[in-house]
């Protein structure tokens, strides 16, 4: 948190607060859990749950970071490898497999708990931030793509907080951690946001503890555009990610660009 606020500082960068809680900070004294976690898995119902659903689940992404995300985490972002990626998601198995491409080549990730694999332009890396940087992104795309589906299958603690509104809908804020956490985090606190309209899930607020660079960081992601694919499930085809502390500032936007459901297509 420190090393930011002082990168921050020396580039120049105001910084801003968030208004947002802060991931993990708990919940509603006496509402039990089980309350918290019915929200959750009436939207994983609500969206099909994509996480129990489906064997293989293929994406496309493109997508543009904002310079001050790039100058702050270069590891992290990595914009010479990832402006666009083709991924495969093994749910049931836990596996993701990654191909990033960009101005300097294709990155290729393969994540299985524990282990994690990277290679640029076929060379393999061994630099311990890399692969810690690589772990950390295909952990959260999990979460951000299965959304509410996944929160309900790995996360515990589950605590309402006060509602509040995000574009016009009341939201349902469900505070709970994940254990283990993104990349190398023994555990990491989430908020997410479900609609009490819709049943979406429209944002997901988490804590970065397992990279020192990040550590004490948190940040959001917020999804839009959702459609519904022909079996009936619904997904996210816009995302947009903003670091909420030690600064507040837009870090990456992105979007659905190919689905493919179990060998049937969804988005061309």
């Amino acid at each position: 948190m420190i090393r930011c606020c002082l990168l921050a500082l020396v580039m120049g960068v105001s910084v801003s607060c968030s208004s947002l809680p802060v991931p993990g900070s708990g919940g509603v004294a006496g509402v039990e859990e089980a309350a918290a976690r019915r929200v959750v898995e009436a939207s994983a119902a609500k969206t099909g749950n994509a996480w129990k659903r489906y064997r293989e689940v293929k994406v496309g992404y493109d997508g543009e970071w904002a310079p001050l995300a790039v100058r702050l985490q270069p590891v992290l972002t990595d914009p010479g490898f990832r402006k666009s990626s083709l991924e495969t998601y093994l749910p049931r198995r836990n596996e993701v497999r990654q191909v990033h491409a960009g101005p300097l080549g294709k990155k290729v990730v393969e994540r299985r708990r524990p282990g994690i694999r990277v290679a640029f332009n076929g060379t393999p890396s061994t630099d311990a931030e890399v692969l810690g940087s690589a772990a950390l992104v295909a952990d959260a795309y999990t979460a951000f793509l299965f959304g509410s589906s996944w929160l309900a299958e790995t996360g515990r603690e589950f605590r309402l907080m006060e509602p509040r509104r995000l574009d016009g809908e009341l939201c349902d804020l469900i505070s709970a951690r994940v254990v283990p956490g993104f990349g190398p985090a023994e555990a990491d606190g989430v908020i997410a946001w479900i609609g009490k309209e819709t049943g979406l899930m429209r944002r997901l607020q988490f804590t970065l503890t397992g990279l020192d660079a990040t550590r004490g960081a948190d940040v959001d992601v917020t999804f839009s555009n959702h459609f519904t694919a022909p079996d009936g499930s619904v997904w996210p085809r816009n995302f947009v990610e903003y670091i909420h502390r030690p600064l507040l500032a837009k870090a990456h936007e992105w979007r659905m660009t190919s689905l493919v459901l179990d060998g049937k297509t969804a988005i061309r």
